[in-house]
């Protein structure tokens, strides 16, 4: 004879993971690029030198805005893998991302038209860091819309 016990705690525990899923699903769609534009500006406001060396490896000399280059190509696959749950809508944290991106083209546009407290935004490093983001949204938006077209052609 089985112990039904045990079924009541399955389905506590099943539940308990849905609410912990939920709450921290919220920090989830919080687009990653909203932590690299943080890091920008606290990197801007450390060193007044963007290609001042951070540290040496190996005879390699890297700049805080190498690594931070670095760190944001590394956000960018990690946004699309995010997307790319086949049968999960994330069209949320699509648009979000596109929000990001257009903050950040915004924000060097106007920047560029020496707006002077955006002043930090009108160099190549913040650039290339906008050029990333918007990239990699536009393959974010293609992953979506292909993962959503097999999703419902499954169903």
């Amino acid at each position: 004879m089985a112990n039904i016990d045990h079924m009541e705690a399955a389905v506590i525990s099943e539940a308990e993971r849905a609410r912990f899923y939920h709450r921290y699903r919220v920090l989830g769609n919080i687009p990653g690029f909203l932590y690299i534009l943080v890091l920008f500006v606290v990197g801007q406001m450390l060193f007044s030198e963007p290609r001042a060396v951070l540290f040496k490896i190996a005879g390699y000399e890297l700049a805080w805005v190498e690594v931070l280059l670095a760190a944001a190509a590394i956000m960018a696959m990690a946004e699309q893998i995010k997307v790319a749950t086949p049968g999960t809508n994330n069209t949320t944290e699509v648009l979000f991302m596109g929000a990001m991106a257009m903050v950040q083209v915004v924000l060097f546009a106007l920047a560029a038209a020496k707006v002077e407290s955006l002043a930090i935004f009108n160099n190549t490093e913040f650039l290339l860091l906008t050029l990333i983001n918007v990239a990699q949204t536009a393959v974010a938006y293609q992953i979506n819309s292909a993962t959503l077209v097999r999703t419902i052609a499954a169903s």
